[in-house]
C-alpha cells in the first residue's frame, strides 16, 4: 500500500475499526484498556493487509462468542471465569501480539503483494504467511478447546500423567477439547483461504492451495493447544479450592484462609504468559510445517 493509498484508506480504516472496538466494549467483550489495544492492533492489521484484517475479526468473534457461551456454567467450575470475557490488555496482546509482529513484517519486508503462499517463487513472504497463519491458529485452537473442553461431560486428563484431575485445570485435556482446537485451525485456515480468495481473485484460484491451508492451520490449532496445555500443567498452578469447590488458577485470588488442593503445576507463569509464549513457538513452527506442506 503506498502512502496515497493509505491517506485514503486510513479515515475508512478509523471508522470501521472504532465501530467493532465500540461493539466489543458495549457488549462486555472488552474493558475499556482491552478495547483501546484492540483499537490500535486493529488499526495496524487492516493498515498491514485486507486478509490478516479478516484473521483476526475471525478470531475474535469466535471466541468471543464462546467466551459467553453457558458463562454461567463456566463460573461454577473455574474461578475467575468472567461473563461476556471482559478482556484486557494483556489478554488482547497475549493473542495478537504475534500475529500482529508477522503481519508487519510482511508489510515493510516482504516484496509480495499479494497473500498467495508459494516458497518457489517466495520463499520469505511464504513463511512469514505460514506463521502467520500458525498464530492465530494456535489461539483460536486454544481458545475454543478452553471455552468448550471445559463444558464436556468426561472429566479431563493431565497431558503430563494421563490422569483424571476436575474440568478447568491449566493442562487438562478432553476429547471435545481436543476436537474444538482441531475445528479452530481449521476454521482460521478456512478464512484466510476465502479472503485471500477474494482479494486477490484475478491469480489466486490459479496458484492457491485449499487443501495444503486447511492443513497448516488445522495442524498448528492442535498442535499449539497441546503446547499450550503442556506449558500450562508444568508451568501454571492449579489448585483446588474444598470450600468453594472451583479451580483456581491465579493464587492472588484465594480467600482468607481457604483450604486448597494442588492439582498440578508451578506458580511460574501466568495464563497470558503460556498464551503467548504458545503462540509464539507455534507460529515459528508453523512457518517450517507450511514449507513441507507446500512442497
Amino acid at each position: 500500500m503506498s502512502s496515497n493509498e493509505l491517506i485514503n484508506k486510513l479515515p475508512t480504516i478509523i471508522g470501521i475499526v472504532s465501530l467493532f472496538a465500540i461493539h466489543g466494549y458495549r457488549k462486555k467483550s472488552l474493558n475499556l484498556s482491552g478495547t483501546i489495544t484492540a483499537w490500535l492492533t486493529g488499526v495496524s492489521t487492516c493498515i498491514f493487509g485486507s486478509t490478516f484484517a479478516i484473521l483476526l475479526l475471525s478470531f475474535y468473534f469466535s471466541s468471543s462468542y464462546l467466551t459467553k457461551y453457558k458463562s454461567s456454567i463456566k463460573k461454577t467450575i473455574e474461578d475467575g471465569h468472567t461473563v461476556g470475557g471482559q478482556r484486557n490488555y494483556i489478554q488482547v496482546l497475549s493473542n495478537s501480539l504475534t500475529s500482529t509482529v508477522f503481519a508487519g513484517i510482511f508489510y515493510f519486508f516482504s516484496n509480495s503483494s499479494t497473500t498467495l503462499i508459494n516458497f518457489n517463487n517466495d520463499f520469505f513472504s511464504s513463511f512469514i504467511l505460514c506463521c502467520f497463519i500458525g498464530s492465530y491458529s494456535c489461539c483460536n485452537g486454544d481458545t475454543w478447546a478452553s471455552e468448550l473442553g471445559i463444558l464436556s461431560k468426561d472429566q479431563p486428563i493431565l497431558i503430563t500423567t494421563f490422569k483424571k484431575v476436575p474440568k478447568g485445570t491449566n493442562g487438562g485435556l478432553s476429547s471435545l477439547g481436543i476436537c474444538a482446537s482441531i475445528a479452530g485451525g481449521f476454521f482460521i485456515g478456512l478464512m484466510f483461504y476465502i479472503s485471500s480468495y477474494y482479494f486477490n481473485l484475478a491469480i489466486y484460484h490459479k496458484q492457491q492451495q485449499l487443501v495444503s491451508i486447511l492443513l497448516l492451520s488445522t495442524i498448528t490449532g492442535l498442535l499449539g493447544s497441546l503446547i499450550d496445555s503442556l506449558m500450562g500443567s508444568i508451568l501454571q498452578l492449579s489448585l483446588f479450592s474444598i470450600d468453594r469447590k472451583v479451580i483456581i488458577n491465579n493464587v492472588d485470588k484465594l480467600l482468607p484462609n481457604e483450604k486448597t488442593i494442588r492439582i498440578s503445576g508451578t506458580n511460574i507463569l501466568d495464563n497470558h504468559q503460556v498464551n503467548f509464549l504458545s503462540s509464539l513457538l507455534t507460529s515459528i513452527l508453523s512457518g517450517f510445517i507450511g514449507y513441507l506442506i507446500f512442497n
